[in-house]
Formats: C-alpha cells, sequence, structure tokens
C-alpha cells in the first residue's frame, strides 16, 4: 500500500509541476486576490487537492464549506481554482487512481519561503526527498514538492506577486496546519530551518507531545505525536468553521467520513477530523475571533 501511495504521490506533483493548462505558456492563477509583493518565511499560505474525481470532490467541498470553483484548462490537464468568498485559497489538481490504491484524494500545503531550490536542499540535506524538483510556474512563482523523513509530503512555494494578506482566517478557510508524526521533536528539528521557525513545546490533546512553529510572530504549525506507530505520518489542514457541529452534519450528508468527532477532551470539543468521499483527510475547528466578539474592527 505505501509504495502505491508513494507512486501516486509523485505522479501527482509531477501534475501539479508539469501545467494545469493546456496552452503553451500556461499560466497559475495567483495565491492572492491582489499583489502584496510581502512573503513570511514559514507561513503555510496554500494548499492542492490531488483528486481521481474532481467533480466529486467540488461536489463535497460546495456543500459543505461553500467553495467556488473556477476550471482552467481542457482534458485531464485542467486545473481547478478554488475560491473562499471570492478569494482563492486552493487548487485541484486531477490525476488517474492508481490500480489497488484504497483512497484516490490526498491534501498537499505548501509553505512560503524565500528560495524554493533552498528550501529543497534543505529538505535533502536533512533526510527528507525532493519528490519534484523546483521549478517556475508562470503566474504563481517557484515551487517544489518534498517530503520529511516520516514521509509526509508538503510543497513549498516562492510566489510570484506575494503571499495573501496576513490575518486572522475567514470563516471557510485555512486556519492551521497540522503534521501527525510518529517523532514530533525530530520533525520539528527538520522543519526548522526550511521556514525559519522558533520551536515551543506545548501540552497536546491526550497528553500527547506537541510542537509549535512560530514564524513573523505567530505560531504557523503544529506537530502532533502520533502514538499508533502503523500510521503515516501526515499533514492535516484545517479549515475555521462557525459551528462545528453543523459542519459534522454537513460532512456526514454530503458522503464524508468523520473519523474524529468533537471531544470535550480534544480542544474543548472544537474539532472535528474527517475524509471526504475519495479519501483525503482535513479537520475542521470552531474558532472564535476576539475581534469580532468584542465588535472591535
Amino acid at each position: 500500500m505505501r509504495k502505491i501511495l508513494a507512486g501516486m504521490l509523485v505522479l501527482a506533483g509531477a501534475l501539479l509541476l508539469a501545467g494545469g493548462c493546456t496552452t503553451t505558456r500556461p499560466q497559475w492563477p495567483a495565491i492572492s486576490q491582489a499583489p502584496t509583493d510581502v512573503h513570511i518565511q514559514g507561513r503555510w499560505v496554500w494548499a492542492e487537492l490531488i483528486a481521481d474525481n474532481v467533480e466529486k470532490e467540488k461536489a463535497f467541498y460546495r456543500d459543505v464549506f461553500g467553495w467556488q470553483f473556477e476550471s482552467r484548462g481542457t482534458g485531464t490537464r485542467v486545473y481547478t481554482l478554488i475560491r473562499a468568498d471570492g478569494r482563492p485559497i486552493a487548487g485541484i489538481v486531477h490525476y488517474a487512481k492508481p490500480a489497488g490504491a484504497e483512497r484516490s484524494a490526498k491534501w498537499i500545503p505548501l509553505m512560503s519561503v524565500p528560495d524554493a531550490s533552498r528550501a529543497a536542499d534543505q529538505a535533502a540535506a536533512s533526510g527528507g526527498k525532493v519528490i519534484v524538483k523546483p521549478k517556475e510556474l508562470p503566474g504563481r512563482g517557484e515551487a517544489s514538492v518534498l517530503a520529511d523523513p516520516e514521509g509526509a509530503v508538503f510543497g513549498v512555494l516562492h510566489s510570484a506577486t506575494g503571499d495573501p494578506l496576513d490575518e486572522f482566517p475567514s470563516p471557510d478557510t485555512w486556519f492551521w496546519m497540522e503534521l501527525w508524526a510518529k517523532d514530533a521533536s525530530a520533525m520539528a528539528d527538520f522543519y526548522r530551518p526550511i521556514g525559519a521557525y522558533t520551536v515551543a513545546r506545548r501540552e497536546g490533546p491526550g497528553d500527547r507531545t506537541e510542537v509549535h512553529l512560530t514564524a513573523g510572530g505567530y505560531p504557523r504549525a503544529g506537530i502532533v505525536q502520533v502514538l499508533r506507530k502503523d500510521l503515516p505520518t501526515t499533514w492535516l489542514p484545517y479549515v475555521r468553521v462557525k459551528n462545528i457541529r453543523k459542519t459534522v452534519a454537513a460532512v456526514e450528508q454530503a458522503g464524508g467520513q468523520v473519523v474524529i468527532e468533537p471531544n470535550p477532551k480534544i480542544r474543548k470539543g472544537k474539532v472535528a477530523v474527517f475524509l471526504d468521499p475519495l479519501g483525503a483527510a482535513i479537520a475542521a475547528a470552531e474558532w472564535a475571533d476576539e475581534n469580532e466578539e468584542e465588535g472591535k474592527p
């Protein structure tokens, strides 16, 4: 199964950087609504969904989060831009499901870096792998697909137009990135130089080891120690929602599978983890904006 998954990710990474359009000079949509010319190393600014049934994924995420979709290109090399309330947040890349694969979709998060080539070199030097070498994507920037020493796949990107505005996430947008790892401390050492992170140890859910990765003055991601050694190390993206119970109901109604229900013992019952209809893991978090609660501008 792991060999099939590895082959799937190599193929997906190749498709991701090959160009999602069929024109002679494919233009990738920028990751920000308007140019910002600001880059924050270590901030997770984008995500790509690799899936073999794009229409099924679009229907699911439209029903659960209200996302909008814009397709570019034709045939099997269509790239689908995902928007939340009109703002770009992610993309979908089509690929054909390998024979024998149990799941046919996966989320790959992308980190902002000042130099994708340097980040790839750092990853390789620290025991990671370069799945797809750094490449310039017209309109998007320089990107590379990598894997950490435990096999979790992620991307790095130096955006051509700058990162999205660094503000508190709106509902139905990315809220948090979390790595489920076998050795949280070792993985923190791996990601620290790539993201220029400051690392802080926290008490995680269920008394597990949790590490926070801080960049630009804010925590950008967490690493949670996974007790089951048979589970693969993976990045889990979180979406901010207004009501976690309503989100769970929407997931089930739309054909997803809830694998971790809201539980008072886990982050005060405000989070849930689920699989979309094609098996991609994603989480939701009900999180209040203090400024909104207090009526501040």
